[in-house]
């Protein structure tokens, strides 16, 4: 095929469009995503709330507001769809064609071309792109949904059990076979003007016909981007060993490592705003050629060296100098050694103690824990015991609630050869060792369980000691409103709106709600905020590093290995870590 002749020159002639489209569309879907965001407080405010999160999501289906921001939301990902997908279409089909496109008027067609998947068939492509597409983890996404995902807490139920990961592989497969078929849906609609439907018929011939050579174009694709990736990857690790090997009093050579430690990122940095791109001119050339029968080929353009490149190119350079020189004179105080953010065993212990024990909480304290986890619920006749799940048949082997055993019966259990505890007993193990988080717990978690909470905590003198927390907010509201000496804190695993208003102390969230922005906004509302459950190494380094005031994690014993080792990073490592999170940590 003839568009083999010209297979690099595509893509280095298409950089200074693909720069200024994303450039106009930052600016505008930055004044949309402002005009969003008002819009949905403004109505969640006159519904007399705060924001929206995983443990009152109902609201959205059972008050007009709630209906009015799920069509603002579906508008604000019609409009992304056209901006970062279907205005790249068309703007690869021009490059292509050997034109020199008006950048303007890519965006307008692909923004007007939304109303196109108005209806059944066009609200299955959004879902697609919107939701599905990140959820699982492959395919063309935007920008907006990207950092969507299925809650940790789900996916360790899920992978744990074949009963749930054989349908979710089945589905995961089908769905990205789905993605496959229909890869050229968007490309028939928008350049041969089809309808859906017959886009889709298209698609799924196209695919059928030219299978072999689409995989193959595909692989080598990937391959290319792989291997860019890892010079990247291996100018990285080469600046990072001669970091490791300057002295840390050597200003001069330390100075140097960070310019070309920041230039590196920014280097991948590009390249990783460039993928997506690419990846779109390489489907489109890939669909001109199969819908020609391979009768089309590239239209070489004249080389001419942008204006706009070049100015990206200068502010990189002077961006560069600029971190360059406030990071190496203020590396101490802008990237301490100290680890600010402590670690939270989860169910008392984590991994080092059968869960939800008093060997749990000095196990947490013997690791430098700064809290401990529980989760209490009511039983037959009145107590509060601790355990996590709905029954004891995991933990002690008895298919029982702890609403159907009375206190003497729940005392016969064992966990892993330990007593399930009371609460009190938890109460007087983590006194003067650890912070101990109590969650309200399962079917009896109601405001009989907070009042009797707050009433064991103060009876026990430990109210600067204990933050009860909850995943339902009207348990936590009530607590915080009528007792405000008691610390409060909020799990959730996915909110929008104003989050950082919420009537807590804390804010706990789930790992990829927890961004820096998010961080920043929750403490500057005068609140701390923790995130759960964080128990890969990575991700321990990364969020013990980001800000956060704590993290839940069943690693306690890893958590403070990794703090030490922290703790004890060179310089350039330190700035390596922050400066890494500033390029690519939303």
């Amino acid at each position: 095929m003839k568009e083999k002749k010209h297979r690099f020159l595509p893509y280095r002639q298409a950089i200074p469009s693909i720069l200024l489209l994303q450039i106009i569309n930052m600016v505008a879907i930055g004044v949309w995503g402002g005009l969003f965001s008002w819009l949905s407080r403004l109505l969640l405010k006159g519904a007399g709330k705060v924001a929206v999160s995983s443990g009152d999501f109902l609201f959205l289906f059972t008050h007009w507001q709630g209906y009015v921001v799920i069509l603002l939301a579906l508008i604000t990902v019609m409009l992304f769809i056209g901006l970062e997908v279907n205005s790249l279409i068309v703007l690869s089909n021009r490059l292509l064609s050997g034109e020199k496109p008006s950048v303007l008027l890519c965006i307008k067609e692909g923004v007007l071309s939304i109303k196109k998947l108005i209806g059944p068939r066009g609200l299955l492509i959004i879902l697609y792109l919107g939701l599905l597409s990140p959820i699982l983890g492959f395919g063309v996404t935007i920008s907006l949904t990207q950092n969507l995902y299925i809650p940790n807490f789900i996916m360790s139920v899920v992978e744990s059990k074949a009963f749930f990961l054989i349908p979710a592989i089945i589905v995961f497969i089908l769905l990205f076979l789905v993605g496959i078929i229909y890869v050229f849906i968007l490309h028939g609609l928008l350049l041969d003007k089809m309808s859906l439907k017959e886009s889709g018929k298209n698609s799924v011939r196209l695919l059928k016909k030219n299978w072999k050579n689409f995989i193959v174009e595909i692989i080598i694709f990937l391959l290319f981007m792989a291997l860019a990736v890892l010079v990247l990857y291996g100018m990285l690790v080469g600046v990072r060993a001669i970091g490791s090997a300057v002295d840390e009093n050597n200003r001069a050579m330390t100075t140097v490592t960070i310019g070309l430690l920041i230039t590196v990122l920014m280097l991948a940095a590009m390249a990783t705003q460039l993928y997506v791109p690419f990846l779109f001119i390489k489907l489109t050339s890939l669909y001109k050629t199969y819908q020609s029968e391979g009768e089309w080929h590239y239209e070489k353009r004249p080389n001419r060296k942008s204006p706009l490149v070049i100015a990206y190119l200068a502010v990189a350079v002077l961006l560069i100098f600029a971190m360059t020189a406030l990071v190496s004179f203020g590396i101490d105080q802008f990237f301490p050694a100290k680890v600010s953010t402590g670690f939270i065993a989860h169910r008392a212990g984590g991994f080092e103690a059968p869960e939800n024990t008093v060997a749990g909480i000095e196990a947490a304290h013997e690791y430098g824990a700064w809290g401990a986890e529980i989760d209490i619920q009511r039983t037959k006749d009145g107590y509060y015991v601790v355990n996590h799940d709905a029954d004891f048949a995991r933990t002690a082997g008895l298919a029982k609630k702890p609403s159907e055993l009375t206190l003497e019966e729940v005392r016969q259990l064992k966990v892993d050869g330990e007593p399930v505890p009371t609460f009190e007993e938890m109460l007087e193990a983590s006194r003067g060792k650890v912070i101990l988080f109590v969650e309200l717990k399962g079917e009896t978690a109601d405001k009989k369980m907070a009042d009797d909470a707050v009433k064991t905590i103060k009876e026990y003198n430990m109210v600067d000691e204990t933050v009860v927390i909850s995943l339902g907010y009207e348990l936590i509201d009530y607590i915080e409103t009528n007792y405000p000496e008691i610390n409060t804190g909020y799990l959730a695993f996915a909110s929008f709106g104003d989050t950082a208003s919420y009537n807590c102390d804390y804010l706990a969230l789930e790992e990829e709600t927890s961004t820096s922005s998010m961080i920043d906004e929750i403490h500057e509302a005068g609140k701390k905020i923790f995130v759960w459950t964080v128990n890969e190494d990575d991700d321990i380094e990364d969020f013990l590093r980001s800000g956060a005031d704590a993290i839940i994690t069943d690693a306690v014993k890893r958590s403070s290995e990794i703090t030490k080792e922290l703790e004890e990073q060179p310089p350039v490592e330190r700035v390596l870590d922050a400066v890494t999170r500033f390029f690519f940590v939303p």
